[in-house]
């Protein structure tokens, strides 16, 4: 059967040959030799050359590259197990998926994240910072909920299975 453009695959191996040729020859706007020193670059050596200069003036942005750092090791933490559930809307959303055979745009997203971040000039950091001031309030509120929950329902778990 003729193929269509939109979908080019007939059977089930076709696709699989397609997405091992996607995983091989597909091509990413950076060179993958540059994606890593620019993100040293972008998300370690320019915030620590900020966070030290900070810390020499007695500014008041320690308190931000204080923030920058304890999200830097949140956001590492959380990457190194869930990088996977991250990605999935770079492959599976409309505008993505189209350009997702052609060109791989995670890892540029990601750096184009850590610059808003760190850019002196744009400092979104400070941005997130002030949100998470404003507004962590209600989040707190939801994590005792939720954990007020989840130590109700194993107390009552340990309870039956005591009387058992």
């Amino acid at each position: 059967p003729p193929r269509s453009t939109l979908f080019p695959y007939t059977t089930l191996s076709d696709l699989f040959r397609g997405a091992q040729e996607r995983l091989v020859f597909s091509s990413t706007m950076l060179p993958y030799f540059l994606i890593l020193p620019l993100w040293v670059a972008l998300a370690i050596v320019l915030p620590l050359a900020q966070t030290l200069h900070a810390l020499q003036t007695k500014s008041e942005d320690r308190s931000t590259w204080l923030f920058y750092w304890c999200l830097y090791c949140a956001a590492s933490w959380a990457l190194y197990y869930f990088e996977w559930l991250v990605s999935i809307p770079f492959f599976v959303s409309i505008p993505f998926f189209v350009l997702s055979f052609y060109v791989d745009l995670y890892y540029e997203s990601q750096l184009l994240l850590v610059f808003w971040l760190v850019f002196p000039k744009i400092l979104g950091i400070k941005m997130v910072q002030v949100i998470v001031d404003t507004q962590g309030h209600i989040v707190m509120g939801y994590a005792q909920e939720g954990m007020t929950q989840v130590a109700k329902i194993v107390y009552e778990w340990f309870v039956t299975k005591k009387q058992a």
